[in-house]
C-alpha cells in the first residue's frame, strides 16, 4: 500500500502528462467496449425478438428491408400483399402458426402494428392495466409508448400516415386505449398493437374519400362516435379478427373439412402425408399441393384485402427451406428468413466492428508507448531521489515495483474512464426500438479481459524504467552534479 500510495503521489506531480496517457487508454478501452456493447445488445434483441419466427412474407424486394421493417419495425416496408395469396401459404401444414401484420401508420412516432393479439404473446407480453382489443380502433399502447407519450387507460388519439411525426392525419379515425403493457416485452414496448381490421377500417376510409366513393358518414367536427365505431366492426370485422389470430391449427381443421363429399386425389394424399411426415418434396409436389388448397379454401379470390407481411412459425425445419422455394418462385411475394438475414447483416457490421477493434488497439499500443515516455522522462528527473530511496532503506525490490506501479495506475484508471466514457456514449446515441435492454449498467466478461490486456500493457511499458531504476548506481547518482 506504501508504494501504491508513493506511485500515486509521483503521478501527481506530472498532471499533464499522466492525464494524457489516462486519456489515450481511456479512448482504446471506451471504442473497445462500445462494440462490446453493441454485439451483446443486438445479439440478445435478435435472439428474443427473433426467437419464435422462422418465415416472413411480404412484398417483394429486399429481404433485410422485409425483416428489418416487419420483425424489428426498424425500416419502411417493401410494400403490401394479398392476404388471400398470404392465407394459401400460411395453411400448408407444415406451419403451425401464421401472424398477419398490417403496418402504415404512427403516433408521434411510435408505430401502429395491425396484428392479432397471438403477436403480443409471442413475446410474453402482459398487461399493466386494462384488457386486450377486442373491436376495431381499440389499441393496447407498449410500456415505452406509455411513458414516452402519456397515454393513459380510456384515451382517444388518432394516427399519422407513415412513420414520421409530419404525415396526412386520419383524425376522423380515433383509436381508444384498452390496456397498457408491461416493460420488457421487447420490440413491443415501442409499439401501438391494434387489430389488423383497424388498419383496414382507416386506409379503406382514406381510400374512399379520395374517390368520392362516401363509405363513411363523417360528422361535422370529423370524429366518429367510437361507439359506433365498434357496432361497424363488430358487424364486418371481429369475425374476420377471430379467423386470423389463429394458431394454425385451427386453419387445419377447417382445410380438411371444406369438401367432405369429395375424395382426395391419390397424388394430393401422398403429397400431404410427405408433408407431414417431415420428408422433403419437390417444388412441383409443393405447387400442386398448393393449389389442391386454394381450391378448398373457403375465402374469395375476390378479397381484395390486403396485410404488410405474415410470420411463420414451421412445425418441422423442412418448412423453412420448401415454402420459403415455393413463395419465391411460385407468388409474387418474397419470403425472407430472419436468421438468414440477420446473419448476412451481422457479417456486414463485423467488418466496421473489426477496423474499429484495429483502431482501438492502435491507440491502446499507442497508450502503452506514451506511459513508457512518460515514466521514462520521469525516472530520468528522480534517479536522485530514488538513490535517496535506497540510502534510506527502500530495496531494489520496491523501486523496481514503484516505477511499476505507476504504469499499471495509469493503465487502471485508462480502463476505469473507458468503461465510464462507453456507457455515457452508449446512452446518448440515438436509442434503436428493438434494443429495449440496454445493459448500460453491467460489466461483460470481455471487458474483464480488457482490463488484464490493459494491465499488461502498463506492466510492459513500465518494464524497461523499472528496470533501470533497479540497476541504478546509488554512489554515482548521489555523487552527480
Amino acid at each position: 500500500m506504501y508504494v501504491l500510495k508513493l506511485a500515486l503521489q509521483k503521478l501527481s506531480t506530472r498532471p499533464v502528462s499522466s492525464a494524457f496517457s489516462v486519456l489515450l487508454f481511456a479512448i482504446g478501452c471506451s471504442i473497445i467496449s462500445l462494440i462490446i456493447l453493441a454485439e451483446k445488445n443486438l445479439t440478445r434483441s435478435v435472439e428474443r425478438n427473433f426467437s419464435e419466427i422462422d418465415l416472413v412474407i411480404g412484398a417483394k424486394g429486399s429481404p433485410l428491408q422485409l425483416i428489418l421493417s416487419s420483425v424489428l419495425h426498424a425500416d419502411y416496408p417493401t410494400g403490401n400483399i394479398s392476404l388471400y395469396e398470404a392465407e394459401n401459404i400460411a395453411r400448408n401444414p407444415l406451419v403451425k402458426k401464421s401472424i398477419p401484420l398490417a403496418l402504415g401508420d404512427n403516433y408521434r412516432g411510435f408505430r401502429i402494428v395491425g396484428a392479432p393479439t397471438e403477436y403480443a404473446a409471442m413475446y410474453n407480453a402482459t398487461l399493466e392495466e386494462g384488457a386486450w382489443y377486442e373491436h376495431t380502433l381499440e389499441a393496447v399502447v407498449g410500456a415505452n409508448v406509455a411513458r414516452a407519450t402519456g397515454l393513459q387507460m380510456g384515451d382517444r388519439f388518432y394516427g399519422v400516415h407513415g412513420f414520421q411525426d409530419a404525415g396526412h392525419a386520419h383524425p376522423e379515425f380515433l383509436y381508444t386505449v384498452t390496456g397498457i403493457m408491461k416493460q420488457g416485452a421487447g420490440v413491443v414496448d415501442n409499439l401501438i398493437l391494434t387489430p389488423v381490421s383497424s388498419v383496414w377500417k382507416v386506409h379503406e376510409g382514406h381510400h374512399h374519400d379520395d374517390h368520392d366513393h362516401g363509405d363513411h358518414d363523417h360528422d361535422s367536427a370529423g370524429h366518429h362516435d367510437h361507439d359506433h365505431d365498434h357496432e361497424n366492426c363488430d358487424h364486418d370485422h371481429h369475425d374476420h379478427d377471430h379467423n386470423h389470430s389463429h394458431s394454425h391449427d385451427h386453419a387445419h381443421e377447417g382445410t380438411h373439412d371444406h369438401h367432405p363429399e369429395q375424395p382426395v386425389d391419390p397424388a394430393i394424399a401422398a403429397i400431404k402425408e410427405m408433408i407431414e411426415a417431415g420428408e422433403d418434396i419437390s417444388l412441383e409436389e409443393m405447387q400442386l399441393y398448393t393449389a389442391y388448397l386454394q381450391q378448398s379454401q373457403v375465402a374469395s379470390h375476390d378479397d381484395k384485402r390486403e396485410i404488410t407481411a405474415m410470420l411463420l412459425q414451421f412445425r418441422s425445419p423442412a418448412g423453412l427451406i420448401q415454402l420459403t422455394r415455393l413463395v419465391n418462385e411460385s407468388t409474387n411475394m418474397q419470403a425472407a428468413a430472419p436468421a438468414l438475414e440477420i446473419n448476412r447483416l451481422m457479417s456486414l457490421l463485423s467488418v466496421g466492428f473489426d477496423l474499429l477493434l484495429i483502431l482501438a488497439w492502435v491507440i491502446i499500443a499507442f497508450s502503452g508507448i506514451n506511459i513508457f515516455i512518460h515514466l521514462w522522462n520521469t525516472l530520468r528527473g528522480e534517479l536522485q531521489d530514488i538513490a535517496l530511496m535506497r540510502v534510506l532503506g527502500a530495496s531494489r525490490a520496491k523501486v523496481f515495483l514503484l516505477l511499476v506501479a505507476q504504469g499499471v495506475a495509469i493503465a487502471l484508471a485508462g480502463w476505469m474512464s473507458g468503461m465510464v466514457l462507453s456507457r455515457i456514449i452508449w446512452l446518448l446515441l440515438p436509442s434503436f426500438h428493438f434494443m429495449t435492454e440496454t445493459g448500460a449498467g453491467i460489466i461483460y466478461a470481455q471487458e474483464f479481459m480488457l482490463l488484464l490486456y490493459a494491465l499488461a500493457a502498463g506492466f510492459l511499458a513500465s518494464v524497461i524504467p523499472a528496470w533501470t531504476a533497479y540497476n541504478a548506481d546509488v554512489h554515482f547518482n548521489l555523487t552527480k552534479k
